[in-house]
């Protein structure tokens, strides 16, 4: 049985929304990513940004790197803005059991059904989609202490999105149902 949890972090600059988190102290290797890797990384936000007009994100070195260095900390929790000077969105998910990157995405837009353009809030699904937001940078590592031990190690991943999404107020130009 898988578990999963997901953090929500909609950019540095708003108030911290949790789904769930946990502390973790522990982590083990983290998992780099491969051409492969952030091929799927980016089919799986660019599928969704498509189906609603919005430009395909391209790959951040940068953001990777740092995302790298979050996850590889295995602390799931926002950055706070920590890791640079300018604002940068974020997301983390985590889940034991079997958990593929497309998993992991997939999960990020599955509040796209409660999104309502008339009173628009801002969720997973905003951030992926902000149609502002040109560059994305992912991390995954495996983590022994975000859950509980019974639940075993966890997959954790972490995406930085630049610029930020989810700014209040400019919903309406930034995400098209």
């Amino acid at each position: 049985m898988i578990f999963i949890t997901l953090l929500l972090s909609l950019a540095v600059l708003l108030p911290n929304l949790v789904v769930s988190a946990a502390p973790s102290l522990l982590h083990s290797s983290s998992r780099r990513g491969s051409p492969a890797q952030i091929n799927t990384f980016l089919y799986s936000h660019n599928k969704v940004r498509a189906a609603h007009n919005a430009a395909a994100l391209t790959w951040s070195k940068e953001f990777a790197a740092l995302a790298e260095t979050w996850a590889d900390n295995c602390e799931f929790k926002r950055t706070n803005g920590i890791l640079r000077d300018t604002q940068y969105g974020e997301h983390h998910a985590a889940a034991t059991g079997e958990f593929p990157i497309v998993d992991a995405i997939g999960l990020l837009t599955e509040d796209e059904a409660q999104y309502n353009p008339s009173s628009p809030t801002y969720n997973h699904f905003t951030q992926v989609v902000w149609k502002s937001t040109t560059e994305v940078g992912c991390a995954r590592a495996t983590c022994d202490k975000i859950f509980d031990h019974q639940k075993g190690p966890a997959t954790y991943y972490v995406c930085f999105y630049n610029p930020a999404g989810n700014i209040i107020g400019e919903a309406s130009e930034n995400v098209q149902i």
